[in-house]
């Protein structure tokens, strides 16, 4: 699994965000399984994007 973490400031527009999370999704595979969220911390805005390792038959 990998793991991508940001962080960024209170006040940052939601285009932004989208933008690093569309840059990302950029360098993984398309058939990757991905779990987005995004919390309000300590004043902060945080990003977590895990992609999920693939399980071969």
């Amino acid at each position: 699994m990998k793991n991508f973490q940001k962080y960024f400031k209170e006040d940052t527009p939601e285009k932004t965000i989208d933008k690093y999370i569309n840059l990302v999704l950029k360098t993984v595979d398309p058939n990757d399984e991905v779990e987005i969220y995004h919390d309000f911390e300590d004043g902060m805005q945080k990003v977590n994007i895990k992609v999920l390792d693939r399980v071969l038959n």
